[in-house]
This record gives C-alpha cells, sequence and structure tokens, in this order.
C-alpha cells in the first residue's frame, strides 16, 4: 500500500480547490496514512473536517487498506457544501457540527485534530486504551488540552525533512508541516512507536539545520 502516492495525489488535487489554504500539508497527509495503516485502524473522527482534505485521503486509501468507519465535526456553511463536491466518498462520512454531539458510548481508534471545537473536552469519552490521536500542524494550545485531559499520555512532534512542494498552497521556502502524535492511554508498542519517531525527529532536525 503506498501512503505517500495517496497522500501526494490528494494533496495536488486539494491544492487547486477554493479554500485551499487551510487545507493539510502534503507531510501531514502522510504520517496520518502511516498512522492509520500501522496502528490497523478501523474507526476514525476528524474534527474540523475543513473542505475534505483528510477525509478524501484517508478513505481513498481505504480501497486498498479496507472499510473505515469515519466521523466527522463541520459547522462551518461555506466548509459543508465544498465537502459534499471535493470528497470522492462524501456518503460514507458520519458528519456531527461538534464532538458534543456524539454518542459517548462511541469509541475510535483514531482522532484527528485539524480544526478549533469548543467541546473538544468530549473525547475523553471517545478515547479508549487503543486511541491515537493526531493533530495537525503546531496548535500547542489543543495539545496542552489534550494532555490536561490525559494525564498519562506522551506526545512527540512528527516533522519532515523536506520543503513544501510548488504546486500546493504553501510557500516553498518553508517546511512540509506534519503534527503532533499523542498516544492517551501508551501501551507498550506505542512507547516503542513514540521513541522511533522521537529519534527520526532529532535526526531530521539536524538535517533541516545542514541543508
Amino acid at each position: 500500500m503506498n501512503y505517500n502516492k495517496t497522500a501526494i495525489d490528494v494533496y495536488r488535487k486539494f491544492s487547486s480547490f477554493e479554500g485551499n489554504q487551510h487545507i493539510a500539508n502534503e507531510y501531514a497527509l502522510k504520517c496520518i496514512l502511516r498512522l492509520t495503516n500501522d496502528f490497523k485502524v478501523k474507526k476514525i473522527l476528524e474534527i474540523g473536517l475543513g473542505i475534505g482534505c483528510i477525509v478524501d485521503a484517508v478513505l481513498e486509501f481505504s480501497k486498498e487498506y479496507g472499510e473505515i468507519d469515519y466521523y466527522g465535526t463541520e459547522n462551518n456553511d461555506f466548509c459543508l457544501q465544498q465537502l459534499k463536491h471535493n470528497v470522492n466518498q462524501y456518503n460514507k462520512i458520519k458528519l456531527y457540527s461538534d464532538v458534543s454531539k456524539i454518542n459517548p458510548d462511541e469509541k475510535f481508534d483514531f482522532i484527528i485534530i485539524d480544526g478549533k471545537d469548543e467541546s473538544l473536552k468530549y473525547i475523553q469519552n471517545l478515547a479508549y486504551k487503543n486511541t491515537v490521536i493526531f493533530i495537525e500542524g503546531g496548535r500547542a494550545d489543543q495539545v496542552a488540552l489534550v494532555k490536561n485531559y490525559f494525564p498519562n499520555a506522551i506526545h512527540v512532534e512528527m516533522i519532515s525533512d523536506y520543503k513544501n512542494p510548488n504546486y500546493g498552497p504553501f510557500e516553498s521556502k518553508c517546511w512540509s508541516g506534519g503534527g503532533q502524535l499523542i498516544f492517551p492511554y501508551p501501551s507498550m508498542r506505542m512507547k516503542i512507536y513514540f521513541w522511533k519517531e522521537k529519534i527520526a525527529t532529532y535526526l531530521k532536525r539536524k538535517r533541516r539545520n545542514n541543508k
């Protein structure tokens, strides 16, 4: 399964759409699809669907990977209209206005945070021992909130070592953005994954400094 190719294709596609200034970076898409694959994710919640870049990438990837149950939140009228046109498998999204509207009995393998939501605290009810959380970009305030909700969580930044492609909406002189990986209830496997990412991030920072 070539999740890198899917990420590149979807990023290129969404780079031509109205509202593209708020889409996820190409490297963030690669991280999300890699995590989906590595942790055998079957049920996803995306907080802040936007114009649909992440959900489209995941659902395209699922054609090879396997069926994914996809929930998402969005309440912006422009984004809600764009989602219908931009996402090939739009009918597979279970759409909510915010996190508080989701049944607290639902549990998600993967929670992706890609926008603001005043009801973010409700993810405490929706995570369980196997949940992986990914926050797109920097979003230090949201990282702090999530770590406050899950006191035993471990967190590592996922960064690229290449700059934005020139076909996207972001400046090609800037590094392609990744995101923040959080394990709210870290198992031994998650701790090992955490340390591998920690080392990878350290090495990438060194390569950045030498470029």
